[in-house]
């Protein structure tokens, strides 16, 4: 099983995504370099979050759009999507059974091996760092190998919690943008370059 790293773009934007919308379930993918996706790597470093959802987060003909579109712009980059993540509406509720739906089924046919990650919600009271991560591989027909949380890292593993900090200090989880914002407004970069930006000059 493989050591999962997380940048700081990916983790601060998939906690940042569970923050704006605290009453709701969210969700989104995880991208990494094309490359580091294999069975025989002992590492893979997740680069980037793509949010997608806090309205309706299962399987759906505009989940699937999504998917493809973040693909087709993946694959130029030289990125895949290799992950899953999701924050349950219940605070309680961490599970991998709950957070698991379609989209993740749809990745995991795809990509081998996959991964899905449970955003803990209990773990906001403090620096939230990699233990607010709950991360397995998946397995076939659903099932979950946990990944120890001693093989699950940050990069930047100092600065990446504290940029966190600053970011939700600032607000700037009004200018992440999910599928369902850029839906409503598509005007609105699902990309979120911005943000990226933003992330980079806090670190």
């Amino acid at each position: 099983m493989s050591d999962v790293k997380f940048s700081a773009r990916a983790f601060c934007k998939m906690l940042l995504h569970a923050i704006k919308y605290p009453h709701c379930a969210i969700n989104g993918v995880l991208l990494a370099k094309s490359h580091t996706v294999s069975t025989n790597n002992k590492e893979i470093e997740f680069v980037d979050a793509v949010p997608l959802f806090h309205i309706s987060i299962n399987l759906t003909p505009m989940a699937e759009i999504a998917l493809m579109q973040i693909d087709e712009l993946a694959s130029t980059r030289g990125l895949i999507i290799a992950g899953y993540y999701a924050a349950n509406e219940n605070l309680r509720d961490n599970t991998f059974e709950k957070a698991y739906n379609r989209i993740a089924e749809k990745i995991s046919a795809n990509c081998n091996p996959a991964y899905i990650v449970v955003i803990n919600n209990t773990k906001f009271v403090n620096i939230p760092d990699v233990s607010a991560l709950k991360v397995a591989q998946l397995a076939d027909g659903g099932n979950f190998k946990l990944i120890e949380e001693q093989r699950v890292s940050l990069v930047p593993s100092e600065t990446t919690p504290q940029a966190l900090m600053g970011l939700m200090q600032e607000k700037a989880f009004n200018d992440l943008v999910d599928f369902d914002n850029h839906l409503d407004d598509i005007s609105l970069d699902w990309m979120n370059v911005q943000l990226n930006k933003s992330i980079e000059e806090f670190l």
